[in-house]
């Protein structure tokens, strides 16, 4: 179902008219915004402390004849839920009566965006009464039934009864002033005003701020965290809890590290282990000048940590990619960069190579139950590669819930991604990882070239910790490369 939820909580003070007229002012702008996303039917309930409440639905568009609306807000209103609805085909009903339209509920009542593909089976289950066909519906009943009124509690029966996808807010009437919020991957914005101390919320965040504000006044809106649910009471306390079906325990999650075969990915690979968590490794082969030497230091390095080893070939890049040494598809009048000047910028950059590698890996993880994807990216290449940087990762991981199916959660991880190229052969070298049977160099020769990029963090960062690196190099550095 495409609707929209939104609404505000009043938190406990006095107000005077004028706030509350400004108040339910903006309320009424995010409704109408927010039919982009519901334009069939609309419903608003507006609760006091007593748990009574006031209501208004209609069919058709909010900026048809929300004008018409009663005044939604007083003294002793405490929380508002809206519901725009878009009609989906398979939940079309020609005649709606007031049953038919959002907010749903008798004590427990929901504005809900999503689909409930369980709502027959959860009927029959647990016997269930609903006042409508909508699927919705029988959201109100299982939790009147089911619920204990906590935000854990709420978390639990969301992930373990509710098949489908949701964004929730949640008012009892028991407890008119405690605001829930859910939601799995369908998202949920909230911004706080600070003038009126009131919080509203809303499925889209452009419904929510209404003007542009001054660079020092910062955006107050926030997205919730996917499969996450809030209780938000007017005295301002509040609890979270995560909403999760049927999870392994951290020691128990299965981990695909993205590997290279060289310092970086081995060592978040034996960091993981370490940790207790049953790994495997991923490579993959591009066309890379040195694939034959990587997969080779990858066997053996699978074999080191008695970590299954996966490897995918992906010509994606020396077809369509283009413009890289690293698999020779770059421009002739391109020189190759050695040393210091090699490591301090990107020019053996594959042109999105690591979206492309952590966009399969995930799909992998998805289809074969592997909890996390990790991968080797660090402080120091973040330098000079913007996909090593760390926020890189986080931004995919707010991402994720929406590439991934229904409870098929998939996150990803870097084990080494705060570290510098000699924190991590310090690191690597206590923890007992396989250093001397990893491969750095671009090149794909007998021994390490001694003159690349790679070949000169390496060999710098176990200078630096006192230590004799394993590997052979065919060319000595000179005597200032290393001053």
């Amino acid at each position: 179902m495409g609707c929209s939820v939104n609404g505000c909580i009043l938190f406990e003070r006095e107000r005077t008219r004028e706030e509350l007229l400004a108040i339910e002012a903006k309320l009424r702008e995010i409704i109408v915004r927010a039919e982009d996303r519901g334009r069939d039917s609309y419903g608003i309930l507006s609760f006091k402390r007593d748990g009574t409440f006031t209501q208004f639905k209609r069919t058709g568009r909010p900026s048809e004849s929300l004008q018409t609306a009663p005044t939604l807000l007083s003294q002793d209103t405490t929380i508002v839920i809206n519901n725009n609805r878009a009609e989906p085909t398979t939940e079309y009903v020609k005649d709606k009566r007031p049953s038919d339209i959002q907010p749903f509920g008798n004590i427990v009542y929901i504005s809900h965006n999503g689909i409930i593909a369980n709502d027959h089976e959860l009927e029959r289950k647990y016997q269930l009464s609903r006042k409508s066909s909508i699927d919705s519906a029988i959201i109100p009943p299982l939790l009147e039934a089911q619920w204990d009124g906590s935000v854990d509690n709420l978390a639990m029966i969301l992930g373990s009864e509710l098949l489908g996808s949701f964004a929730l807010a949640i008012v009892s009437t028991q407890q008119a002033d405690t605001l829930f919020l859910a939601c799995n991957y369908k998202p949920l914005f909230l911004e706080y005003e600070l003038q009126h101390d009131v919080l509203y919320f809303s499925s889209m965040e452009q419904y929510l701020q209404s003007q542009t504000l001054p660079l020092w006044n910062m955006n107050p809106i926030r997205q919730m965290s996917s499969y996450s649910s809030l209780s938000i009471s007017t005295k301002k306390s509040w609890g979270e809890a995560s909403i999760s079906t049927t999870r392994r325990l951290a020691n128990q999650e299965r981990v695909l590290v993205v590997c290279s075969a060289g310092l970086d990915s081995t060592v978040a690979a034996k960091l993981m282990i370490d940790h207790g968590y049953d790994v495997s490794l991923l490579h993959f082969k591009y066309g890379q000048r040195a694939q034959e030497r990587e997969e080779s230091a990858l066997k053996a390095i699978g074999s080191s940590l008695g970590c299954k080893v996966q490897v995918v070939e992906l010509d994606l890049f020396k077809k369509v990619g283009g413009h890289s040494r690293l698999t020779e598809t770059f421009s002739q009048i391109e020189s190759t960069r050695e040393g210091e000047a090699g490591a301090e910028f990107a020019h053996e950059w594959v042109p999105a190579r690591n979206l492309v590698f952590l966009s399969v890996a995930v799909a992998i993880a998805e289809a074969r139950s592997y909890d996390v994807v990790a991968l080797g990216n660090n402080l120091e290449e973040a330098g000079a590669y913007p996909d090593n940087e760390m926020i890189f990762v986080q931004k995919l991981n707010e991402v994720l819930p929406y590439a991934t199916n229904l409870n098929k959660r998939v996150r990803l991880e870097m084990p080494v991604g705060n570290l510098m190229k000699h924190e991590i052969v310090k690191l690597g070298m206590e923890i007992g990882a396989p250093l001397s049977l990893t491969w750095s160099c671009y090149e794909g020769g007998v021994n390490h070239c001694g003159k690349c990029g790679p070949c000169y963090m390496r060999r710098k960062g176990f200078q630096i910790n006192g230590w004799q690196d394993a590997v052979i190099y065919t060319q000595e550095p000179t005597a200032t490369q290393y001053s």
